[in-house]
């Protein structure tokens, strides 16, 4: 979903990083995730974890596990300080936009690398497969313990031609490709900007 979103996205030149961020929180954790990253948008200084819960009639153990989500993200960053009183910590949150092609780079090389090993183990294996949707395909050695039967439902395993699945998977990672390099382009610029607006 989150590939999918940020692909319309690009293709529609609508690459602003707040809808990035949204698709990208959206898939994190959902509309609510979105609810609590839009308070910390608005916040012009950071804002704790109970704050956003009282605002949002939320519980409060679930508007910090999103947080902790997005931080692990690295979109939210907070400080932490101990109440004098209670002696218990108090942490002040805020929401890091510049971040979000970023994430969205990490995200689609951790993709990129899976449909890699995929691709690997596609093109390295011949599949044996019996027809059945609920069964797995076997590789040849897999398949030569199991006698060319089934392990699952009996039915005698039959080679499988992957070179449609080789095919989809090589194209799938050659726009993965250009994606990423398009990514990581504006992100150098957004980086570039801001460095030089700071200067």
């Amino acid at each position: 979903m989150l590939l999918e979103a940020v692909d319309n996205l690009l293709a529609s030149q609508k690459t602003c990083d707040e809808e990035l961020l949204e698709v990208l929180v959206k898939e994190i954790g959902g509309e609510s995730a979105y609810n609590i990253v839009r308070i910390l948008l608005n916040s012009d200084k950071e804002i704790t974890d109970e704050e956003i819960a009282n605002k949002l009639n939320m519980q409060l153990n679930a508007v910090r596990k999103v947080l902790y989500r997005l931080y692990e993200e690295r979109l939210a960053s907070y400080r932490r300080t101990r109440d004098t009183n209670t002696g218990w910590f108090i942490y002040y949150w805020k929401i890091r936009p510049d971040k979000v092609r970023e994430a969205v780079i990490r995200r689609k090389r951790e993709v990129y690398l899976r449909l890699s090993e995929r691709l690997k183990f596609e093109k390295e294996n011949m599949l044996f497969y019996c027809g059945n949707q609920n069964c797995q395909r076997l590789t040849f050695d897999e398949a030569m313990e199991a006698e060319f039967k089934c392990p699952n439902c009996g039915e005698e395993l039959k080679f499988q031609d992957n070179s449609e699945s080789i095919r989809v998977l090589e194209e799938k990672l050659q726009e993965l490709e250009a994606d990423l390099r398009e990514l990581e382009a504006r992100c150098e610029e957004s980086q570039l900007e801001r460095s030089v607006l700071r200067s």
